[in-house]
Formats: structure tokens, C-alpha cells, sequence
């Protein structure tokens, strides 16, 4: 029987407040060297040019981006379904003195006036929810007109046969190498089959969506260089892995 939509909201959070801990630890989601960050600061101002601007991060997580985009003197808020990881966000805004103000939020149904935003960033979200069309609309509703909506994602799994032989070598050395199981902190059957984008989304998807929502000047920008920056240090075994579609997209609300 398929979970309700209360039943799958509950999964996600459950599944995130036991990833908080280490989720800075994973690769691509902690922002780990001086030369990752500067090209996020490059990236976010090409993106969101100035400064004071007013905007919120959707499933903010540990709060990676909103600290960036405080530290590049915007006034940030952050939400996400996971006390556990707000928890984390919060020591870390508390440990680099920067004000982000993060709470508890559903990226699908935002608890905010409409059109009083500057911007909406997320990153890593859209392919975790349910229903990412709604999200979507609910993003572009609390920009204000002229307002920026950003979606940083990815295309995790391409289903091809070179793809799963990387993959499959990537888990089996994290397995050798590191004693750690690659496989327990995957979502159960049950969830993935409620969420369309389980394994990522194109760009091309990525693009639908923002322009079934009513967003003008939708672009996609690539995201190889950080990619590649993420890559790093990493070992063969993990870098082998590391190589899915990873990008941008923005647009602007009319």
C-alpha cells in the first residue's frame, strides 16, 4: 500500500535527523576546502548580485549555502523538515557568528507572505520530494516580482550500464577500505517509489519545471568546476563515482 503524503514527509525527516551528524562528511555536501567555497561565493554572486538581499534556503540542511550567502552579507533564513540537522545549522551559525535565522518548514508548503522575497535557493532538494511541482509553485509564489527562484541539483544515476559498474565499484571500496556499509543510509523501497526524482533529475526536467511554475529567464549554468573541486582528495574509489550532472537553474519571476 502506498505511504500517505504524512507518511513520507515523516520518512524523509527520519532519514535526515540520522544523516545530520555525518552529513557535512559526505561528498558534495560539505563544503570542505577554501577553493570550494570561493567558487560557490563566484557562482552564488553571478546568480544573486549585491548584497542585503532577503532570501530563503529551502531544505536548508546543516545550513552549508545560508552561511555562505550570510557571509556574503545577505539577510538568510533557513528551513527544513529535519530538527536534527537545523540543530547542526544552528551551531555552526552560532560558531561563525554569522545571523541566519533557521526553523522548521515544508519546502512544498511554505508557512510565508506571498511576494516579499528576493530569492529562494535550494540545493540537493527537489529530487527529494514528493511532489516537486508543488514546491515549485510555492517557491515562486514568496519571491516578489523580478524575484530569483535557484535550484542547484543533479542527476545522481543516469541508468546506464557504465554508471552502475562505477557506482558499484565506488560502494564496494567505500565497503573494503573504510569498514562502512554504502548501502544502509539508502531510502527503503517503499519511500523511493513515492518520490519521482529519486535518482536526480536532467536539466532539461530541471528547466520544465521552473517554466511550468511561471518563471521567466529560465538558464542553466554547469557545475562541473565545483564538481571537480568537490573531487579533490578524494580517493580513486570514491572519485570514481563522482561524476554525475550537476547544476544550476534559475529564473526570474514575472
Amino acid at each position: 500500500m502506498p505511504l500517505t503524503d504524512k507518511e513520507v514527509k515523516s520518512a524523509i525527516r527520519s532519514r535526515w535527523d540520522v544523516s545530520s551528524l555525518k552529513y557535512d562528511t559526505h561528498d558534495g555536501h560539505g563544503i570542505k576546502t577554501i577553493a570550494e567555497r570561493d567558487a560557490w561565493k563566484k557562482l552564488l554572486g553571478k546568480a544573486l548580485p549585491g548584497s542585503g538581499l532577503n532570501i530563503l534556503d529551502v531544505g536548508c540542511g546543516t545550513g552549508e549555502l545560508s552561511l555562505v550567502l550570510a557571509e556574503m552579507g545577505h539577510n538568510v533564513a533557513g528551513i527544513d523538515l529535519s530538527d536534527k540537522m537545523l540543530a547542526r545549522a544552528r551551531d555552526k551559525a552560532r560558531s561563525s557568528r554569522l545571523k541566519v535565522r533557521f526553523t522548521p518548514g515544508d519546502a512544498e508548503s511554505l508557512k510565508l507572505e506571498t511576494g516579499k522575497l528576493d530569492a529562494v535557493i535550494s540545493r540537493h532538494v527537489l529530487w527529494t520530494l514528493p511532489h516537486p511541482d508543488e514546491a515549485m509553485k510555492e517557491w515562486t509564489r514568496v519571491v516578489k516580482a523580478g524575484g530569483t527562484v535557484i535550484a542547484i541539483d543533479g542527476r545522481w544515476r543516469d541508468g546506464s550500464l557504465p554508471g552502475k559498474a562505477r557506482r558499484l565499484a565506488s560502494e564496494l571500496g567505500m565497503l573494503l577500505c573504510e569498514r562502512q556499509n554504502p548501502w544502509k543510509n539508502w531510502y527503503p523501497s517503499e519511500l523511493n517509489t513515492a518520490l519521482p526524482h529519486r535518482f536526480g533529475y536532467s536539466p532539461d526536467e530541471a528547466k520544465r519545471y521552473f517554466e511550468s511554475s511561471g518563471l521567466a529567464d529560465v538558464s542553466l549554468t554547469d557545475l562541473n568546476e565545483i564538481r571537480e573541486i568537490q573531487k579533490m582528495g578524494m580517493p580513486l574509489y570514491r572519485k570514481i563515482a563522482f561524476n554525475w550532472t550537476y547544476y544550476l537553474v534559475m529564473g526570474k519571476k514575472r
